[in-house]
């Protein structure tokens, strides 16, 4: 199934999930936790569409629903993950700038909250996609361009059949070079994102 369909299923499952009865006051802890979990099992779902372990989805998607922040401790406790894995997956986290080390004063533990911005989440992860996936592919596209010119081959680029693979190499790199520039000015930041997409709605 397409990630992207598999991704809208997913979603569909979590809101069908969500229960519409009253709950009282003494039933809300209980209720939110079970919101909680479908929520975390639900970027479970969609780490491949992330580009990510599922383990950093669960912890991430933790730390998002939740919208607090957590200990290490508290992290292992809720999601039932060892301490060796929550402390690599976090650093992840924090690399790629999705969530963040937090102070509280009194306390030694450092604790760790999400983004809540979803626009700049986003932004976030397809930059990382991009550097992971698409930059890997232009370079590779770019050095089967650089095997077939003259400066490579010499007199036998001008052959037919190098001619024919050096056009079709090229035009691809084109295209998917101008895509990689385009989605640049969109990732310089969240904000340029959201005005390009709110853009595109707009006009249709």
């Amino acid at each position: 199934m397409d990630l992207h369909l598999l991704a809208a299923y997913n979603f569909h499952k979590f809101l069908n999930g969500i229960k519409t009865m009253k709950a009282t006051k003494s039933d809300l802890p209980l209720r939110l936790e079970t919101v909680e979990d479908q929520f975390v099992e639900l970027w479970n779902n969609m780490a491949d569409l992330w580009g990510i372990s599922p383990t950093m989805a669960r912890i991430h998607g933790l730390l998002y629903i939740t919208g607090a922040a957590l200990s290490m401790d508290g992290i292992m406790a809720r999601l039932a993950i060892s301490r060796g894995n929550v402390s690599m997956n976090l650093s992840k986290l924090v690399e790629w700038g999705l969530v963040r080390r937090v102070h509280k004063r009194g306390d030694r533990k450092e604790y760790y909250e999400s983004l809540s911005d979803v626009w700049e989440m986003f932004t976030l992860v397809a930059n990382q996609r991009k550097r992971r996936e698409i930059d890997p592919i232009l370079n590779t596209l770019k050095r089967c361009r650089d095997a077939l010119t003259p400066e490579t081959l010499g007199p036998l680029a001008a052959d037919e059949a190098s001619l024919r693979r050096f056009q079709r190499v090229n035009d691809l790199l084109k295209l998917l070079s101008l895509l990689d520039s385009l989605a640049q000015r969109f990732f310089e930041s969240h904000r340029g994102l959201r005005e390009a997409i709110e853009l595109l709605a707009q006009e249709e």
